[in-house]
């Protein structure tokens, strides 16, 4: 429950944060002149956050309902991508250009955000293999149970 409601309200903030961040991008272009490695770099980061967004959330939320292992592991590795991008927003676009203080909180929050889904996604992913494993009788074979099949 905790990881979808963290998918849940990811939705509308990543789309806030997506319509803030190319509106503060756009505005500090027009007012102040952009390195070149800023201007290749960023909207590069970005377009790749915008595809794989969607994909992530919907691996999550699909994985989570269904509690499907596989596609909460593609939903944890692209958290981890997301993060990197979130990171560059933050850290790296400060060290290259400069940040707005704005863009400094929103992109602080993308990324506690994204944290508790990594931890909270982790945590689920056990719990749902544990599970499938008590659903499938996956215990390990005891010692005792092949000293009996190799008696019979």
């Amino acid at each position: 429950m905790p990881l979808q409601m963290m998918i849940f309200f990811t939705g509308p903030y990543a789309c806030v944060w997506a319509v803030s961040n190319q509106l503060l991008f756009y505005w500090k272009s027009r007012i102040f002149e952009v390195p070149l490695m800023v201007a290749v770099v960023s909207p590069m980061i970005f377009w790749v956050w915008l595809l794989l967004e969607p994909v992530r959330l919907l691996l999550g939320y699909v994985g989570n309902v269904r509690e499907r292992v596989a596609w909460l592991g593609g939903f944890w590795v692209l958290t981890i991508l997301q993060l990197i991008c979130q990171v560059y927003f933050l850290l790296g676009q400060r060290w290259l250009w400069f940040n707005l203080p704005v863009e400094n909180a929103t992109s602080a929050f993308f990324v506690l955000f994204n944290l508790l889904q990594l931890v909270i996604g982790y945590s689920t992913i056990k719990r749902l293999i544990a599970k499938a494993m008590a659903d499938f009788h996956l215990e390990p074979i005891a010692p005792e149970e092949e000293a009996l099949d190799g008696q019979l």
